[in-house]
């Protein structure tokens, strides 16, 4: 009779996420899996197989949502198309979670592997292209909707915003030290699609009631 693992294996697959999203593939030894994990290596090994297939399956559990909302149900979540971009792109300053590392997980992948690795690269470029897909969709609805400032085009904004929302996450890593940086590049591109500032939408919202 085969024995029963002594562990729960999506629980130890939720550990190994946080550890490598914090230290990146190359910076996570097997010692340091079988430690955060609280496993012996080979039950590493003959549960999750290699570090790289562990690697994988971790980035995939990220990329489904297990660390919060996707992209794509940020940007359906708000009556105003525009102010789901911003709550996307603001992401990058507030943590869906306490326990979430800083920046995301599937950026620091294409930072540290780029295309040398065809199995994370089309996980990260697929990644890279939902997002975009979802920015197109939530920015023609901002134009149907009368939010987009004309002479916006909503494919080249969404193209923009994917490689902004990437450059913002990479900031995130630096650490809070970046959060005003980060705060006026939201601001910045909001104002260029139509959204009216934070304040201004505070002070319209303060005049619609009196």
């Amino acid at each position: 009779m085969a024995r029963t693992k002594e562990f729960d294996p999506d629980t130890a697959l939720e550990a190994a996420m946080r550890l490598f999203w914090r230290k990146g593939y190359e910076g996570t030894s097997t010692s340091d899996l079988t430690v955060e994990l609280g496993i012996a290596r080979a039950s590493l090994y003959s549960t999750f197989g290699s570090k790289h297939d562990l690697y994988l399956a971790a980035l995939d559990r990220f990329l489904a949502g297990a660390a919060g909302p996707t992209p794509a149900d940020i940007l359906t979540s708000r009556e105003s198309a525009l102010e789901s971009v911003r709550d996307l792109l603001e992401t990058s300053v507030v943590a869906p979670r306490e326990s979430t590392p800083p920046g995301c997980f599937a950026v620091n992948a294409t930072v540290e592997h780029g295309d040398n690795d065809p199995e994370i690269s089309q996980r990260t470029t697929g990644n890279a292209s939902r997002l975009e897909t979802a920015l197109y969709g939530a920015l023609l609805r901002a134009r149907a909707e009368g939010e987009l400032a004309s002479g916006v085009d909503p494919k080249s904004a969404a193209t923009m915003l994917t490689a902004l929302n990437h450059g913002l996450k990479v900031l995130a890593r630096a650490g809070t030290g970046q959060n005003d940086r980060i705060s006026t590049a939201i601001a910045s591109a909001m104002s260029l699609l139509g959204a009216p500032s934070h304040s201004d939408a505070d002070t319209d919202a303060t005049a619609g009631a009196h």
